[in-house]
C-alpha cells in the first residue's frame, strides 16, 4: 500500500518510522526549522520507542508552580522530564523514518487532484498517487482546508527565548494577570530560557514580574475537544492536525508520538483509528478538559494552594506519569 505523510514533525515522522516496515511510504517536509516549543517531553518516550538520550538538553526531576510570589516545589519522581531542541529532535525522528525506509520529500502540500495530491517543490507541482494518506501538517493543516474540514480550535500564544532570566527547572506561572485563562511558562532551553504567556498583554505583565524585556513572537497551539474529526474516508489526522494536544499541560511532543503509534497500529492491524485512540487517551484528555475549565475560574487559587500538600502533588504526578506503554 503507498502511504502519503504531509508533514514530518514528531507525528509525522513516526508514522512513517513504523509503517514503513510494511508499507511504501513517502514523507512531505515542508522545511526544517525550530518549531516555537518549550521542548518539554516526558523522558520515558525514549526507551518507550527506542530514541537516543543524548537528545536530551536538560534532565528536569522537579518544576515549581508560583503564585502570588509563592514557588511551589513539585517532584517529579526522578528526572521524568527532558528538554530538547525541536529542530534537533524533529530531524532525528526524520532520519529515522528514512533508516527504515520512508522516502523524505522536501515540498509543499497544495491540494488533491484526479485522487492523488500535489506537491510543490523546487517551483514545479507534481502528482503523487497514494492509497491512504496521513495529515501531520500542524495545527494549521492544509490538508484539512483541502478536504473543507472544520479547522482545529486552537489559541494564539507569545513566546520568547531570553538570556535575562535563567532558570535551571521548569516554572510555572498561575496570577491570572501573567497567565491569562491557562498558565505561563520559564522553560530552561540550552543556554536560553524560553518564556511564554497565552496573551499579549499577559505576556508583557510575565516581562515585567521577571524584570526582563523581549519582543515576543506568536504561534497557535491546538485546544483539544471531543469532536474533532480524526479521520475522513482514506485521509488521517494526528498530531496537531488532529487536535491531540494535552488540554490544561498542553503537552504536545509526547501525545503526538503516541498518537502516531497508534494511528501506524490500527492502520498495520486493520483496526478502527479512531475506537484505539479514545480506548487509550479519551478519558484522561476529558479528565484534562474539566480541569482545564475549573483553571480558567477563580477556584484556580485553591487548586494551585493544594499542592502544597504532598499527597495532592503525589496525584498530579502520578497522573502526569501513568501512561500505558
Amino acid at each position: 500500500m503507498k502511504i502519503l505523510i504531509i508533514g514530518a514533525g514528531p507525528a509525522g515522522a513516526t508514522a512513517a518510522r513504523l509503517l514503513s516496515k510494511n508499507h511504501e511510504v513517502t514523507l512531505i517536509q515542508d522545511k526544517e526549522w525550530d518549531k516555537p516549543c518549550g521542548g518539554g517531553i516526558k523522558r520515558k518516550i525514549f526507551k518507550q520507542m527506542n530514541l537516543d538520550e543524548n537528545l536530551i538538553h536538560h534532565y528536569i526531576d522537579k518544576v515549581y508552580m508560583i503564585y502570588k510570589n509563592e514557588k511551589i516545589p513539585i517532584d517529579l519522581k526522578g528526572k521524568n522530564l527532558a528538554i530538547v531542541k525541536r529542530k534537533e529532535f524533529d530531524k532525528y525522528l526524520r532520519d529515522l523514518a528514512v533508516k527504515n525506509g520512508a522516502k523524505l520529500i522536501y515540498g509543499k502540500f497544495k491540494g488533491f487532484g484526479y485522487e492523488k495530491a500535489i506537491i510543490q517543490r523546487n517551483g514545479k507541482k507534481e502528482l503523487i498517487k497514494y492509497d491512504l494518506l496521513i495529515g501531520a501538517d500542524g495545527v494549521n493543516s492544509t490538508v484539512r482546508k483541502a478536504l473543507n474540514l472544520p479547522p482545529i480550535p486552537k489559541i494564539i500564544t507569545h513566546f520568547a527565548k531570553t538570556t535575562q532570566y535563567k532558570v535551571d527547572t521548569c516554572e510555572f506561572f498561575f496570577d491570572f494577570n501573567l497567565s491569562g485563562k491557562y498558565y505561563a511558562w520559564a522553560f530552561p532551553h540550552l543556554n536560553q530560557t524560553h518564556i511564554g504567556s497565552v496573551d499579549k498583554k499577559s505576556f508583557e505583565n510575565l516581562c515585567k514580574y521577571l524584570k526582563i524585556s523581549v519582543k515576543p513572537k506568536g504561534y497557535f497551539i491546538p485546544t483539544w475537544q471531543e469532536n474533532i474529526q480524526i479521520q475522513h474516508k482514506n485521509v488521517y489526522f494526528v498530531g496537531d492536525a488532529a487536535g491531540q494536544v494535552m488540554p490544561l499541560s498542553f503537552e504536545g511532543i509526547y501525545y503526538a508520538i503516541k498518537s502516531a503509534e497508534i494511528l501506524a497500529n490500527s492502520i498495520i492491524n486493520n483496526l478502527d483509528y479512531k475506537k484505539e485512540w479514545e480506548k487509550r487517551y479519551l478519558k484522561k484528555f476529558k479528565f484534562m478538559k474539566m480541569l482545564e475549565k475549573i483553571n480558567k475560574t477563580k477556584l484556580r487559587s485553591f487548586i494551585v494552594k493544594a499542592h502544597r500538600l504532598n499527597f495532592v502533588k503525589n496525584f498530579s504526578v502520578s497522573l502526569w506519569l501513568n501512561e500505558r506503554n
